[in-house]
Parts: structure tokens; C-alpha cells; sequence
């Protein structure tokens, strides 16, 4: 099953969620470590503000990540036969110009697929193509793209991707398609949400993290038995 990051280009309401969500991990987990598969066409300079947004989402909460940049091939993630879960340590993040399936006013940013509704494949994909396509349908918000310098443009690309990708290593780690009414989790984000200088709007609630923290300690102590 698809799982999408959608957007509707409106400017809703944020309401906060709890402060200090960080609190809810109560010992500090080791990094998880994400592999990169990046598209050509995607500089070095956008790559590296694309992970500082998702890390800096992340960060807040008590978890940090070891990005490991694989070669620029784009190649669809395979399940191999080896016995035993899909740990977080073997997930794969692919950040490449596939559109994936518009549903209706919706651009899909990013998705992950499920085996059942218990059950991601460790592989995330997000669309560099739709954020680009974003950006332009997002004029009345942002500008006029086509006059933007090559910096404002990369900056408002790095925080789409970032915001992005962030929501769907959620879906990941939490293991659930489940969506929320607000923060990070939400189905569908505004304009504003993704292109605002801050990003409050992508929080996760201690609930989620307390949920996440326990999942991977879990699997953590399958590896050692």
C-alpha cells in the first residue's frame, strides 16, 4: 500500500502540540542509520540542507541519524530473503524525480510502502520533481520561482524535501499508516507549512515517540539475543 506525504495548497491553522516532547525518551537510543540513494540532479549543497531539516525535526525529540551517501543510482528497493525483522538500521531513503500518483488536488511529496499495517519496507521515497512542481504552483505564497535566486529557490527545496521526508521516516519508525490531526503526522500539510521559515508546524507528540522508543529497544533486543 502507498503511503503519501499529500498537499493541499491552502493556509490552514497550527495548533501546538505538547512542549518538550523530547521527554518521553527517557535514554538516548543510538543513531539510526539511513542509506542514500540521490539522484543526479540533485547538488551536494541541497542534499546536505535537506538532511539538516529532517535532523533538525528529529532532533528535538531525541533521535539523530548517521546519513550514509550510497552511489547517485536511483535502483527500487528488494526484499531480500534473510530471516529475521526489517530493522531501522537498514533503511534506505531515495530521493529522486519519480512522481508517483497524484490523487486528486494532492501532490504526493514522498511515500513508503507496507506489507500489511504493521509492516514498512525499508525504503522511503521523496520526489525532488514534485517539490519543484510545488514551488511553482505555490507563487501567491512564495513568488514568482522563474525570479528567485538559485539559493531562495534551493532553500524553500531543502525545507519541502526535508519536511517531507521527515514525516515519512515517522510512518517508518512508528510502523503505522496511521495519520494525525496535527504535527508531523498530519496527511496533508499547507504551503505555508512547508515553506514558513520555522517548522512547528511538524512536531511529534510525546505519545509517538514513546511508541518509537519502545519499538526500537524492542527490536534492539531481538539482534542481541
Amino acid at each position: 500500500m502507498l503511503i503519501v506525504t499529500s498537499l493541499v495548497v491552502a493556509l490552514l491553522a497550527s495548533t501546538p502540540l505538547a512542549a518538550d516532547s523530547a521527554a518521553a525518551v527517557t535514554q538516548p537510543l543510538p543513531p539510526l542509520i539511513v542509506n542514500l540513494s540521490i539522484a543526479a540532479n540533485i547538488s551536494p549543497t541541497l542534499l546536505a540542507r535537506v538532511l539538516e531539516e529532517t535532523t533538525a525535526i528529529w532532533r528535538r525529540s531525541g533521535f539523530s541519524f548517521v546519513w550514509r551517501p550510497a552511489a547517485r543510482e536511483v535502483v527500487p528497493y528488494a526484499r531480500t530473503s534473510e530471516a529475521g525483522p526489517a530493522l531501522p538500521a537498514h533503511l534506505r531513503v531515495v530521493i529522486g524525480n519519480d512522481r508517483g500518483q497524484a490523487r486528486a488536488n494532492q501532490v504526493p511529496l514522498g511515500w513508503i510502502t507496507f506489507d500489511d499495517d504493521h509492516s514498512p519496507l525499508p525504503e522511503i521515497y521523496v520526489s525532488y520533481e514534485n517539490a519543484n512542481r510545488l514551488i511553482e504552483a505555490a507563487r501567491g505564497f512564495v513568488g514568482v520561482a522563474s525570479q528567485m535566486t538559485g539559493v531562495q529557490r534551493e532553500v524553500l527545496l531543502a525545507r519541502t524535501i526535508g519536511r517531507a521526508l521527515a514525516h515519512e521516516m515517522g510512518h517508518y519508525l512508528l510502523a503505522s499508516k496511521v495519520h494525525t490531526a496535527h504535527g508531523l503526522m498530519q496527511a496533508s500539510h499547507s504551503a505555508s507549512d512547508f515553506f514558513a521559515t520555522g517548522n512547528n508546524a511538524f512536531r511529534i507528540d510525546a505519545a509517538q515517540l514513546r511508541s518509537i522508543d519502545a519499538r526500537l529497544r524492542s527490536e534492539s533486543a531481538l539482534v542481541r539475543q
